[in-house]
């Protein structure tokens, strides 16, 4: 079984070939989540022919397209919920119409983290469990969960995903998302280069007040 894969990065886009659960090729592109999603997924479609073509891979024998997308997904419908501050026409876009125009794929998607645990459940980590959670840290925070042997979605595609956008600090940073002291606002990687400013400021700042005290 031979799939395409896209797995959209708060700062870079990774595209791939997956066959029989290893990663056949892979590459790397700026995520650019500014821009429209229409405009990168042409994009996109470029990389993953070029990419086919290198290695051998002709896109009619694939099963399908599959996308790892870091927001609130509709897995049935394949729709994006909500943009979250990137790609904002996300949730107008028909990518089940965009993988048959472009591969005759059907394609799959759903939340990033949620990928990642299905991943790791069935060929990673958490091969042979039926309790499994995962927390992934990176330009954002996700978390996903498998329960008693069943992947957690809930009836709003929001279960088991709540990690990045819960208010964890009271009066903390403006979020992406329109909300305050969101976990990602206030510890995910893409804070770490202003955390550590800030924390380089407050140590010059204590340092001067004990040696005017001494």
């Amino acid at each position: 079984m031979t799939t395409l894969a896209v797995d959209f990065g708060g700062r870079r886009i990774k595209t791939g070939i997956v066959s029989r659960g290893e990663v056949v090729a892979m590459q790397v592109v700026p995520a650019r989540s500014d821009e429209p999603l229409a405009l990168r997924l042409e994009a996109i479609a470029t990389d993953l022919k070029m990419l086919c073509s290198k290695h051998g891979v002709r896109p009619a024998h694939c099963q399908g397209i599959g996308f790892a997308y870091p927001s609130i997904i509709d897995a049935p419908q394949a729709r994006i919920l909500d943009h979250f501050g990137k790609f904002g026409d996300a949730s107008a876009f028909d990518l089940r119409a965009w993988a048959k125009k472009n591969f005759g794929l059907p394609l799959a998607i759903d939340n990033d983290a949620r990928m990642a645990l299905i991943g790791e459940w069935r060929y990673g980590a958490g091969r042979g469990c039926d309790n499994f959670v995962m927390v992934t840290l990176g330009t954002g925070i996700g978390a996903s969960a498998v329960i008693e042997g069943r992947v957690l979605r809930g009836v709003h595609g929001q279960a088991g995903i709540l990690g990045g956008h819960m208010t964890v600090r009271y009066g903390g940073r403006p979020c992406v998302c329109g909300n305050i002291g969101c976990a990602e606002a206030e510890a995910s990687t893409a804070q770490l280069e202003r955390l550590a400013k800030e924390h380089r400021s407050e140590e010059r700042r204590v340092g001067k007040e004990c040696r005017s005290r001494w």
